[in-house]
Formats: structure tokens, C-alpha cells, sequence
């Protein structure tokens, strides 16, 4: 009873940082002139314009997001498996490719923004 205790303090640890990233994704002030457009901002960067610092501050917001959503899912497949549904915890655990490529689209947008 100890390990579910334990499992279950650290998927909530996980689940409130999830959050805390998803509040800071979404809480943030934006670096563009439309609120709530971090996603275009970081697209419309071009590799023309080094340094472009709104660009990066959006790419890094999509970075923290995905993380976000990463952790939150994580937390959710772990409650899942250690309550026995094997077969929906695995699939809960394969929607993690939905932030593995926002991580993969944020970066690429950060090191475009960047150089």
C-alpha cells in the first residue's frame, strides 16, 4: 500500500507540474502584437532575421506547452496502468507523439528564430 501511495504522490507532483507549465504557456504575456497567437508568431520567423526575440519567447512557450502536455499524459497512462487498464493505459501512453511533435515543432521554430 506504501509503493501506491508513493506512486500516487508522484504522478500528482507530475500533474501539477504539467499544469504549472501549461499555465505558464498560456498565462505568459505574448511577444506578438495579436494575444493568443504564439503559434504564428514563432511560424512567421524567417531565417533572414537572427535573433528575432518575440519568435524565440513563442518557440519556447510551444516547448513549455508540449512538456506540459507530456507530463499530463504521463500522470494519466501511469493512473491507468497501476489501476490495471493495461490496454487503455497504452493507449493513453501513444497519444505522447502529439507532444513529442509540438517539443520537435518548437524547437525547430527556436533554432530558426535564433540563427
Amino acid at each position: 500500500m506504501n509503493r501506491q501511495r508513493e506512486i500516487y504522490r508522484q504522478v500528482g507532483l507530475l500533474s501539477l507540474i504539467g499544469l504549472g507549465l501549461f499555465g505558464i504557456a498560456f498565462f505568459a504575456p505574448d511577444a506578438g502584437a495579436h494575444r493568443g497567437a504564439f503559434f504564428n508568431v514563432a511560424m512567421q520567423t524567417a531565417w533572414q532575421n537572427p535573433l528575432d526575440w518575440p519568435a524565440v519567447w513563442c518557440s519556447v512557450k510551444i516547448i513549455l506547452l508540449s512538456i506540459g502536455l507530456f507530463l499530463l499524459i504521463e500522470s494519466m497512462g501511469t493512473i491507468l496502468a497501476v489501476k490495471k487498464y493495461k490496454s487503455l493505459a497504452l493507449s493513453v501512453f501513444s497519444m505522447q507523439a502529439v507532444p513529442l511533435l509540438g517539443f520537435l515543432f518548437g524547437g525547430f521554430y527556436l533554432v530558426k528564430s535564433l540563427l
